[in-house]
């Protein structure tokens, strides 16, 4: 038997199975990159995460896989992988705020502090009662040497926090605010190692708090019987 005859065979098969079959069998990527990635295996969630990004024409858990795959290109330290990943999300969803954030994310994790700046802005219009977009863009606009703007956009973030009573980020900015105050006296690398690891904070809560993965994975609503 030639390759071809095996791979029109292969498929064949694949598209005669039945629905429930076939769903269930897409579906098995997405829980298996799910388990991979919480046991911190990130190489093999990212290559389930593709494949099911590859088989399944569910929008809404096919930008869930992408965004999840480009978090595993970030943890891998693949950072360019992690930007092309979430400029495809935007490119095809310009509204979608997690796009953005995880853009911004990557961004900022290899000092393209510029162009984080404008992703992070991005998240705060289309969120801006997300206290944490503010957090980016003022750490970006910091990274980019523009202290003052980066002050009044941490006390953005600051009120916000305070009016949500969240107040753990409440001090957190208050400090970002008084350390980057300090930092004005000193070389512009003294404050390098501080913002990378309060980028990675901003990354890490993200990630943790932000990001809502039941908005892409819960099932929608059965319609309901008109009745007379």
């Amino acid at each position: 038997m030639s390759r071809l005859t095996l791979i029109i065979l292969t498929i064949c098969f694949f598209f005669s199975l039945p629905e429930y079959l076939l769903a269930k069998n897409l579906g098995s990527w997405l829980e298996k990159a799910q388990a991979l990635e919480k046991d911190g295996f990130w190489d093999e969630a990212a290559e389930a995460y593709k494949k099911f990004t590859k088989t399944n024409s569910n929008p809404k858990l096919v930008i869930y896989a992408r965004l999840r795959l480009g978090i595993a290109y970030l943890k891998l330290g693949q950072f360019q992988r992690s930007i092309d990943t979430s400029k495809l999300i935007v490119k095809f969803h310009p509204e979608n705020f997690d796009a953005y954030f995880h853009l911004a994310n990557s961004l900022s994790a290899i000092g393209r502090f510029s162009r984080a700046a404008e992703a992070y802005k991005k998240t705060t219009a289309l969120k801006p009662e997300e206290g944490l977009g503010y957090v980016g863009h003022g750490l970006s606009l910091f990274g980019n040497r523009n202290s003052q703007k980066a002050i009044k956009e941490l006390l953005k973030a600051n009120k916000l926090f305070k009016k949500k009573r969240n107040i753990s980020w409440y001090r957190d900015t208050r400090v970002m605010i008084t350390q980057i105050k300090h930092f004005e006296k000193f070389p512009p690398h003294f404050s390098d190692l501080w913002l990378n690891n309060t980028l990675k904070l901003v990354r890490d809560t993200y990630e943790k708090a932000v990001f809502n993965s039941k908005h892409y994975l819960q099932r929608p609503l059965p319609k309901k019987k008109f009745s007379p």
